[in-house]
């Protein structure tokens, strides 16, 4: 019983330092951007910029993955694929949000004269 105690206090000590570990969303991608200036490499940077990016994206912030994807690859590396192929899913889904509420304004308004 001891042993079982102990194991499930050690895997709850081990999943709290993994989460505390993994990198974070910033709040922004401008907040994004300043942090990766002070890092030292390029690949430490795309790395990072990517993955905020990719953050962005699975938190819906279509906008802001658009803006760390481009800055990627105009300032640190023009040749991340990551970065493109964030960049056009990040676009993607924004053209399907829009043409979304373009078709709930319609929906709206071709009832509204009748």
């Amino acid at each position: 019983m001891k042993s079982v105690f102990m194991a499930v206090i050690v895997v709850a000590f081990l999943s709290v330092a993994l989460i505390g570990c993994g990198a974070q969303k910033e709040a922004s991608s401008q907040a994004a951007i300043q942090k990766s200036q002070s890092m030292a490499t390029i690949q430490q940077k795309t790395d990072y910029l990517v993955g905020q990016a990719r953050a962005f994206i699975n938190s819906k912030n279509f906008d802001q993955a658009v803006s760390v994807a481009q800055y990627i690859l105009t300032n640190v590396n023009s040749n991340s694929q990551e970065a493109r192929t964030l960049l056009e899913k990040a676009k993607s889904e924004l053209a399907a949000q829009a043409s979304k509420a373009m078709a709930d304004v319609k929906q709206k308004f071709s009832g509204f004269g009748k």
